[in-house]
């Protein structure tokens, strides 16, 4: 797995900016992106993946540039899930799901173990029961879930997240993020909910008005740290944070 690298990286958009000095996450790190919204977790992620492009800087993968790297190589590498997904086109649930491997596709066709992994996805993340259905015709939730089917079935090294608990209940956020701390693959997310983030990654990158104001492992993010950057009164209950205006 290639480690992620970013020097002196500057985004310009209007009045916004965003500035990342220098990061480096390493192999298999679990990394959530925290901070108020508007702060630059999105865009970090958009440039991370070549959706954007940074007013100066580099993003390297190894000891490759992103500007280096082919789509499909890109491809293999890293899977975003977006904060937005919409699908104009009637795919049912089990073709959105195998797009996934679209980027490990030979012969032009998906092989009978592609079909199986996008199976098991699917069960995994409780919509299994909806492979024939439209897309479509699901809840917001619902759809949530098969596209992180669709980003888990890209099966990368790494993997980018844009709020993945959006939309969906307790139960399956639970799941989902037990099932993200226990992959292999180097996880970025972007979080709100800080006491989830807490239980399951282990480093935070804290953004304020476009800065990384705070890179820290568990242990030290701390009710003085949280209260700086969130502009709130913050204590500590007995396995969670509490937060007051």
């Amino acid at each position: 797995m290639a480690e992620i690298r970013v020097d002196q990286l500057v985004y310009q958009r209007d009045a916004f900016s965003l500035k990342v000095d220098q990061l480096l996450i390493a192999p298999g790190e679990k990394v959530a992106l925290m901070g108020e919204n508007g702060c630059g977790k999105s865009t970090l992620l958009g440039l991370l993946t070549g959706l954007l492009t940074p007013a100066s800087g580099d993003i390297q993968y190894g000891n490759q540039s992103l500007a280096q790297l082919g789509f499909p190589q890109r491809s293999r590498l890293f899977s975003l899930l977006s904060q937005f997904s919409d699908i104009a086109f009637p795919f049912t649930v089990a073709e959105v799901a195998l797009m996934g491997r679209f980027a490990h596709l030979k012969g032009g066709q998906y092989s009978d173990e592609d079909r199986r992994q996008t199976r098991e996805l699917l069960a995994l993340l409780d919509v299994l029961r909806y492979q024939d259905r439209s897309y479509g015709e699901l809840s917001g939730g619902e759809q949530r879930r098969v596209m992180m089917a669709r980003v888990l079935n890209q099966a990368t090294p790494i993997v980018y997240l844009d709020e993945p608990n959006s939309s969906l209940d307790v139960r399956h956020t639970l799941q989902i993020f037990g099932h993200l701390a226990q992959l292999e693959a180097t996880v970025v997310t972007s979080v709100h909910d800080i006491n989830l983030a807490h239980a399951h990654f282990d480093r935070f990158l804290f953004f304020k008005a476009g800065r990384l104001l705070h890179d820290v492992q568990r242990h030290q993010v701390t009710p003085q740290l949280l209260s700086e950057v969130y502009d709130v009164s913050v204590s500590v209950g007995t396995d969670s944070f509490r937060f007051c205006c």
